[in-house]
């Protein structure tokens, strides 16, 4: 190998060299010329400078296990009501060196008993589009940050309360697309208990019920029967509904109760029904009683009640939250008496 080389550069030596020393310049400085150019290509590969508002040659590399983009998801409640839906806040920060475009983040459930019904947006100031089941956010600059609030609401597809789900992100940062998954917060369902009451002087079947004059007359007894009735698909337990007899009603030793403990207080003239356990697998949650009232002269023309401030309360067994309400006034009028109602003005003898 070196023979060879000494061997051309000699035979160039000597048939050119020596003749004209031009042809040594000339080649010197091509050879010089070559050795600048890749002494300036060498450089420039190793100089990157970061210059502002030119950005840099090289882009920074992307360390995935610390990924750019931080989000952090919460609720605003950990019980909520379908009608109402779940209030989510997204808290985003961009603590990378690039800005990040295209962040689109999908919610869903993770499992089939709810579905995604719809996803507003609760702030319309915060730079988020939402299209279906996506929030979109356009850019994020980089060490940006801010928050979004959206309200997502859920379609029950079971009898289940628990609504487990979560967020799926997709963002491009410095030409590489990242994505991401979230468990959120699991939300469970508020229970709904329905109460109901309703006087009867004829059931709805058409069965007499009460005994005594209709309309009611002055100082003549008349009976009537007042139903209880509880229904949830859900668990309770200490549900208690109550209420208090008005002057001229008394109650009867005739009941019947299918579920729970009946209790009268005379002195407080006071009526007390309690389910210490509800099971919304059991339809069987009703309690019947009866009143008698005796009109005097002094209510002539009057429609009566038949029980005063009716009322309940009880417990959700899965969230602990307690609710209340109150029942239907009912009176003489028996407006759920297909058979009677309207008759309930006392008349004269």
């Amino acid at each position: 190998m070196f023979k060879f080389i000494h061997r051309f550069f000699r035979g160039r030596f000597e048939r050119f060299y020596f003749r004209s020393h031009w042809h040594l310049v000339l080649d010197l400085s091509l050879l010089i010329i070559i050795i600048c150019l890749a002494a300036s290509l060498i450089v420039l590969y190793l100089y990157r400078p970061n210059l502002p508002g030119f950005g840099a040659y090289a882009r920074p590399p992307l360390n995935l296990n610390n990924p750019p983009l931080n989000l952090e998801f919460s609720s605003a409640a950990e019980a909520i009501d379908l009608d109402d839906g779940a209030t989510l806040k997204i808290i985003f920060k961009n603590s990378g060196q690039s800005a990040i475009v295209d962040l689109k983040l999908i919610l869903e459930t993770s499992d089939d008993n709810f579905s995604l019904k719809k996803i507003e947006n609760t702030k319309p100031d915060s730079g988020v589009n939402i299209d279906n089941q996506t929030i979109s956010f356009a850019k994020i600059p980089a060490g940006a940050s801010g928050e979004a609030v959206v309200q997502v609401y859920f379609k029950s597809q079971s009898e289940g309360r628990i609504i487990n789900w979560r967020a799926r992100s997709e963002y491009s940062v410095g030409g590489q697309t990242l994505k991401a998954d979230f468990n959120l917060p699991a939300l469970k369902v508020k229970a709904e208990l329905t109460l109901s009451d309703a006087a009867y002087y004829t059931s709805p079947q058409g069965d007499q019920l009460g005994i005594g004059p209709l309309p009611p007359l002055v100082g003549i007894p008349t009976s009537y029967w007042i139903f209880w009735e509880a229904q949830s698909r859900d668990d309770w337990k200490n549900l208690v509904v109550s209420a208090r007899l008005p002057k001229g009603v008394e109650l009867t030793d005739n009941r019947s109760l299918l579920a729970g403990d009946f209790n009268y207080n005379p002195e407080t003239r006071q009526l007390i029904w309690k389910i210490p356990e509800f099971s919304g697998r059991a339809d069987n949650y009703r309690l019947g009683f009866e009143v008698q009232l005796i009109p005097t002269a002094a209510q002539i023309g009057a429609v009566l009640p038949l029980l005063s401030n009716p009322q309940y309360y009880a417990t959700d067994v899965l969230t602990g939250a307690e609710i209340n309400g109150t029942l239907d006034k009912l009176s003489t009028n028996l407006d759920k008496d297909r058979f009677n109602v309207g008759q309930g003005q006392v008349a004269g003898e």
